[in-house]
């Protein structure tokens, strides 16, 4: 009987070792890491509700318009003669400043006219007077034999004569355009030698020192701006903020409201009035530039102030229930701008609002709740 050598021995062994060990692998497999089933489920910020007398701001906006502003014309007809260096679109002028005068020699001529029809007027009166004078001493009867309607005809002939004057001297004092305000120009078209008719536009003056803006609200906002329609008294706390660019600069002016109009579009909204004093500004404000308003009024009692994130529908907002579950929770919303949701019943102090923001979940899906932020949601710093 031969036996197997110890080299052949040895890789008997190796051979058993490798086949047993490959059985152990498909027989034992090896155990699956253990999985955390929490992070399978959505993890989502939560806001504590805490309610507090807040003033809610609303944010519109409008374009800037001058406080007033005039159009310029002349009375008469004439040919243009001179035109001041600043009647130009943008020149600056003062009140009582002549921007433009008109050839007055046509003018000048009418009143001379004027002037010889008054004293032809004069002497005719003077003829009549005499004559009356000696139909008197006469001793005529009739009206006509004393010269009444005579001397009536002479006095009527003087007055139309005198007022022919008048309108001739006035028609000359408006061939020069004075500034009857001091402030800026516009839309100016005139040069020397045109040829001008009355009531011809020739420009716009506005004034620089107060400028309005109209800004669209709508007629629920007054409530929250502590407004009350018939009592302009409540106009005055309603503090305006505006902000835009202009002259390549961003910019904020500090306005207030002025008045309403009244009356409702057909959108349901109505405008209020905000007016600007530009000489307190650093930026100065200039028609046409449009900006953009923030109005703050009187507090509203009792507001509970979440982010616009926990919103799940027009008037509801997604909560945690006890089980840590998504629930719609329908509340009263008095107000919502871009960031934040204004409520005012609905909810309660315990109550924890899940900020969801666009994710598309269904209520009662199982969420992991990240700490509540106690706290209001992001409010604009009050105005200075």
């Amino acid at each position: 009987m031969t036996f197997p050598s110890l080299r052949t021995l040895v890789a008997l062994i190796a051979a058993a070792a490798v086949t047993v060990a490959v059985a152990m692998l498909y027989l034992v497999p090896p155990a699956q890491p253990a999985q955390n089933v929490r992070d399978n489920i959505l993890a989502l910020d939560t806001w504590k509700v805490s309610w507090s007398d807040q003033i809610i701001p609303v944010y519109t906006q409008g374009q800037v318009s001058a406080r007033h502003q005039l159009p310029l014309s002349l009375e008469v007809s004439g040919r243009v003669e001179e035109v001041a260096p600043a009647f130009a679109d943008g020149g600056r002028v003062m009140a009582g400043e002549i921007l433009l005068r008109l050839d007055p020699e046509p003018f000048e001529l009418e009143v001379i006219t004027q002037q010889n029809a008054v004293q032809a007027a004069r002497l005719h009166l003077a003829e009549t007077r005499a004559r009356a004078r000696v139909a008197g001493s006469a001793s005529r009867s009739s009206a006509l034999g004393r010269f009444e309607p005579q001397m009536d005809e002479a006095r009527s002939r003087l007055a139309a004569a005198q007022a022919g004057l008048r309108q001739a001297q006035r028609q000359l004092e408006q061939t020069e355009l004075v500034a009857a305000i001091s402030g800026r120009l516009k839309g100016v078209q005139v040069m020397p030698g045109q040829h001008l008719q009355a009531g011809t536009v020739l420009g716009q003056l506005y004034q620089e020192d107060l400028v309005e803006v109209r800004l669209p609200v709508r007629d629920d906002w007054l409530a929250l701006l502590g407004i009350v329609p018939g009592d302009d008294s409540t106009l005055e706390p309603v503090q305006a903020r505006l902000s835009g660019r202009f002259a390549g600069r961003t910019g904020e002016w500090q306005g207030k409201v002025v008045r309403r109009e009244g009356g409702l579009n057909r959108n349901q909204m109505m405008h209020l009035i905000v007016q600007v004093a530009n000489h307190e500004q650093d930026l100065p404000l200039e028609p046409g530039v449009l900006v953009q308003a923030e109005l703050r009024g009187a507090p509203t009692q009792a507001v509970a102030v979440l982010p616009r994130s926990a919103q799940a529908g027009e008037d509801s907002i997604w909560v945690l229930d006890d089980e840590q579950r998504l629930r719609r929770q329908t509340v009263v919303v008095l107000h919502h701008d871009r960031d934040n949701l204004y409520v005012n019943d609905g909810v309660t102090s315990s109550t924890r609002a899940v900020l969801a923001g666009d994710l598309q979940l269904l209520e009662g899906m199982r969420i992991n709740p990240n700490p509540p932020a106690p706290g209001l949601a992001n409010m604009s710093g009050p105005l200075q």
